[in-house]
């Protein structure tokens, strides 16, 4: 009974990721500022119950040589909070840091083998299939389904502030949300879903409907217009393509799993570039004058004016953007669009290098303990590639909370998909379709 509750839990917080349900604590001003409030979601609750079962179950964190640059960087993030303009946000953002490492050891160290891998995916592609359903009609309506309890943002063409853009006959285009803050986090979650259908399509016997399953999340991943998101699943689906067919992973078997896959994804794109098409060229056209742009120029040079062993502090980034430009429009004031240089900012270069040796070691680690034998250890990778390169270009994947999870998930997974070669259970689920 305890154990089924457990795992109702866990499938719970995974399909529950992009929901904003929460408490709003405190906030610095008068006007809210997200990056200058504390909250509590209803996902760190379920988060935190999941700990408590963890830490009853016995179960020691093993800690890998690239978990050691990991906590060297949480020691300095937690060093870097003397820099810090406001304490309180800055170590509620430390904190907040402290709880995904925890994430990141509870997925790799005990979820994920204990309540499985296949079913953790399934669970990701039902919640893809949630959101889609949301996101699908939020671009149809143009404008929000009020759905407040899962935290649903308020959206709607008259509003300002509200991630749109303009078609090239002049109309105003929202993009679909689903139940995250911004169209870029959908996006994620959904190429997530993507990925988690894939694997699942390759190796395991799944019924057909979930090709009709994808249809939908593909084409409200297409809604969000998310540019770079969409870059990297067309990107991602390129070299999978590439790999079957030249990296002597090609079998007999891959015919009836990538027809139906290739039919999908082309039935999908063509109605969307039929009926999309001119939001589609409005939105691929980039300018250097385009406001996006600029602002993340800006935001980047900001960063890179903070020279300093520990940083600005922890989560006060804004902050001492506030102070060094005190005179931007209110709606400036947000972290740096580059999650690389926004560790930089507020942790310093200590901060930024323990950081990435972490990633390195990481990967490095990866690749020698698979070899890079199967298929599904590139897929693992580029995965992981894919969510580097978008940290290029967002700051979600470190400042919200439904890109915390992503992120921290993403480098769990890593750490995962070498678990087919000591982990039976995942071995003897893999081998069963006996494709590699």
């Amino acid at each position: 009974m305890i154990r089924r509750a457990e795992q109702f839990l866990f499938y719970l917080l995974i399909f529950s990721i992009p929901f904003q349900a929460r408490k709003i604590l405190w906030q610095q001003s008068w006007y809210f500022n997200e990056w200058q409030s504390i909250s509590i979601y209803a996902t760190d609750v379920l988060l935190m119950i999941l700990f408590v079962f963890w830490f009853f179950a016995g179960k020691k964190i093993k800690i890998e040589k690239a978990d050691y640059f990991l906590v060297v960087f949480v020691l300095v993030s937690a060093i870097s909070i003397k820099n810090s303009s406001n304490f309180v946000l800055s170590s509620y953002n430390f904190l907040k840091l402290v709880e995904f490492v925890f994430f990141y050891f509870y997925l790799k160290n005990y979820a994920v083998k204990k309540f499985g891998f296949s079913r953790s995916l399934a669970v990701l592609i039902a919640g893809g299939l949630f959101q889609s359903v949301i996101a699908i009609v939020q671009f149809l309506n143009q404008s929000d389904v009020g759905l407040r309890i899962i935290g649903e943002s308020i959206i709607d063409s008259n509003m300002t502030g509200v991630a749109s853009f303009y078609n090239k006959t002049g109309e105003k285009i929202i993009r679909a949300y689903g139940s995250t803050p911004h169209p870029n986090v959908l996006a994620g979650y959904l190429f997530l879903s993507v990925f988690g259908f894939y694997f699942l399509w390759i190796y395991k016997r799944v019924s057909k409907i979930y090709v009709f399953v994808y249809a939908l999340i593909l084409l409200a991943f297409f809604f969000t217009f998310a540019r770079v998101a969409v870059f990297l699943l067309f990107v991602n689906f390129l070299i999978r393509v590439i790999l079957v067919r030249f990296g002597g992973f090609k079998k007999e078997y891959w015919k009836k799993k990538l027809i139906p896959l290739f039919l999908t994804t082309f039935i999908v794109v063509l109605f969307f570039s039929l009926f999309y098409w001119p939001e589609a060229v409005s939105r691929i056209k980039i300018s250097p004058r385009e406001e996006a742009v600029q602002l993340r120029i800006f935001y980047n040079k900001e960063s890179l004016s903070s020279l300093n062993w520990f940083g600005v502090g922890s989560g006060d980034f804004v902050n001492w953007l506030m102070v060094r430009n005190p005179n931007l429009p209110r709606n400036l004031y947000q972290p740096t669009h580059n999650l690389y240089l926004l560790i930089f900012s507020e942790t310093g270069i200590f901060g930024i290098s323990s950081f990435i040796l972490f990633i390195v070691f990481l990967v490095k680690d990866f690749i020698i303990k698979t070899k890079m034998e199967k298929l599904h250890h590139y897929s693992f990778l580029l995965i992981f590639s894919s969510f580097l390169f978008l940290g290029l270009f967002d700051h979600f994947l470190w400042t919200l909370q439904q890109g915390r999870f992503m992120f921290w998930m993403v480098l769990a997974l890593l750490s995962l998909g070498w678990l087919d070669t000591t982990h039976r259970k995942l071995n003897s689920d893999l081998e069963s379709n006996k494709i590699d």
